[in-house]
């Protein structure tokens, strides 16, 4: 009992570990599906600010390339009214410049400037008194030949008094000299505009700057922020795209306006200019968030769930260890009571029959019939109790103390208790047929017991007419138990009592056979449990009995 307790607390432990265990690893879990649902985002909103900047970056090169191209066609007219002895003045430039520049939406006007900077020509028609001599597109252009196309930072416009960039290019007269420029206003609002139509979410941006060579100038920024032209950047900004001009993706803060975004920046073709989109943090991991509430919330109700049905286990356990303490108690109690009843009983009892039967043979005829009967019952009461005390005291050893099981040859035990029972063989004429027995793990006093109590029973119940013959057999289980059998052809017994039988003190049809004392067979159970195996019985009237228990193979067989 004390064994099966502390298996009992053992149990209990071990369920608060699992209970511990399982939660930990719901826990880590959902840990680990939030970091990988994170990463995921994440990795989406780089691949999304990639695949938009690249699109960005491709559209402003195209659109880079029909000014460049514009702009060169301007410089053949030039050079063919030149050579043609034409003027550049006059309405035919004018109206070619015109033409031109319906193919380029994005430019506010087409323009030529001659070798001081005057404006000569323009389409929009605005030239007077305008000069470009100081500007940067135009200095670069009068002081290196093989500039190819300028770009000039962003400039405050004379004629639209807007903030533009300029992309101009290089006129050369028929000697080969510097003979002005042609350029063409783009303002910051249009690529701005550009900019707004992207899908970045409500805090993403898209920035276009200059490259290393310029600076990082700011060139245009949506949604505006900080002052067009500016340079100012970061280092972690500056170093990165230094290393890497060719584009990458990283996460920072934007200085302008304190949002962490994930970024993405590429060079816009062969030009000195670089794109930048951003999506803000905020943006994007608000779904992550959502997802993140419900897979904590999940995670929180299975934790509560399971800490709540842990406690009512871990509090029922507790109880069923209080009273399994108590019982436990009281079956000990109970098993000292029986021991010590029965023990202290043996000497009043024999005094009882012993002065019964001297009443008897004493008194024998001189009194009525009803007192000799009477005495006759005492005798009778005081022997059969006399019988049933060693019995009963056999029956409160087995669990008095715990089991301390060895290995017994069974084939020992049984011919023993063959010769114990010999004048009860004899006397009846039974025959024993026995398989050879196995080694296994018992107490050698208790199987004795156990084997003399069930050949006592097949010879006390066995056929009227017809001598004992039992058989002892031995089959291994597929369990590895050895399955032993006592065979006999007695009475047999009714499916009705096939439990009861093993019930202290029950006893079948004992006005037919008396003598017993109904606590051989549950004696016998008692000592299989205590081997750590079951007995059962099978039976048909009239055609015998057969109980089957199990024991455990010795290591040693």
């Amino acid at each position: 009992m004390k064994a099966d307790f502390n298996k009992f607390k053992a149990s209990r432990w071990r369920l608060v570990a699992l209970l511990l265990f399982v939660n930990a690893s719901v826990l880590g879990l959902a840990w680990m599906s939030l970091d990988a649902s994170y990463r995921q985002y994440q990795d989406r909103a780089a691949v999304t600010t990639r695949n938009t900047n690249r699109l960005v970056a491709q559209s402003i090169a195209g659109e880079i390339d029909q000014i460049d191209l514009g702009l060169r066609a301007i410089s053949d007219e030039v050079s063919r009214l030149h050579a043609a002895g034409g003027s550049i003045r006059g309405p035919e430039m004018k109206a070619f410049l015109g033409r031109i520049q319906g193919r380029l939406k994005m430019t506010d006007s087409l323009r030529l400037a001659d070798k001081a900077g005057d404006v000569i020509a323009s389409s929009d028609g605005a030239q007077s008194g305008i000069n470009t001599s100081d500007r940067q597109y135009f200095t670069v252009h009068r002081d290196n030949p093989e500039a190819g196309l300028a770009i000039s930072p962003p400039i405050l416009g004379r004629i639209s008094n807007k903030w533009v960039l300029i992309f101009a290019r290089r006129l050369t007269l028929a000697d080969g000299s510097f003979g002005g420029i042609v350029f063409a206003p783009v303002t910051i609002a249009w690529f701005e505009q550009k900019f707004n139509d992207l899908e970045v979410g409500p805090q993403g941006t898209v920035v276009m700057r200059g490259d290393a060579s310029r600076n990082f100038d700011l060139l245009a920024r949506f949604p505006h922020a900080g002052y067009v032209g500016q340079t100012t950047v970061s280092q972690t900004f500056r170093a990165r795209i230094t290393a890497n001009p060719q584009g990458g993706t990283y996460e920072a803060v934007a200085g302008a306006d304190n949002i962490r975004r994930t970024f993405s920046y590429q060079p816009i073709a062969n030009y000195p200019l670089i794109t930048l989109v951003g999506m803000a943090t905020e943006d994007y991991l608000g779904e992550w968030r959502k997802e993140g509430v419900k897979v904590i919330v999940l995670a929180g109700a299975f934790i509560i769930v399971t800490t709540l049905g842990g406690i009512g286990m871990l509090r029922t356990w507790r109880a069923l260890e209080r009273r399994t303490e108590e019982l436990a108690r009281s079956n000990a109690d109970l098993e000292q009571f029986a021991y010590v009843a029965s023990h202290d009983l043996q000497t009043p009892l024999r005094n009882i029959a012993s002065y019964a039967q001297l009443l008897a043979r004493r008194y024998e005829g001189r009194l009525d019939k009803d007192a000799d009967e009477f005495i006759g019952y005492i005798v009778g009461g005081a022997k059969h109790m006399s019988s049933m005390i060693p019995d009963l005291l056999d029956y409160a050893r087995v669990s008095r103390s715990p089991p301390e099981l060895m290995p017994v040859d069974l084939n020992a035990v049984v011919k023993s208790v063959m010769t114990n029972l010999g004048p009860d063989l004899q006397e009846s004429g039974a025959t024993i047929k026995m398989d050879t027995l196995p080694v296994v793990l018992a107490e050698a006093r208790q199987a004795e017991s156990l084997f003399q109590n069930l050949l006592e029973n097949a010879l006390t119940y066995r056929q009227p007419d017809a001598p004992p013959q039992i058989e002892i057999t031995a089959t291994q289980e597929p369990k590895g138990l050895w399955r032993i059998s006592v065979r006999d052809n007695g009475i047999g017994i009714e499916p009705a009592y096939f439990e009861k039988i093993f019930i202290i003190f029950q006893r079948l049809e004992p006005t037919r056979f008396p003598g017993g004392t109904g606590i051989g067979l549950a004696l016998c159970r008692r000592i299989v449990h205590r081997f750590g195996g079951t007995i059962w019985v099978e039976s048909e009237p009239k055609k015998g009995t057969t109980f089957n228990f199990t024991m455990r193979p010795s290591a040693e067989a």
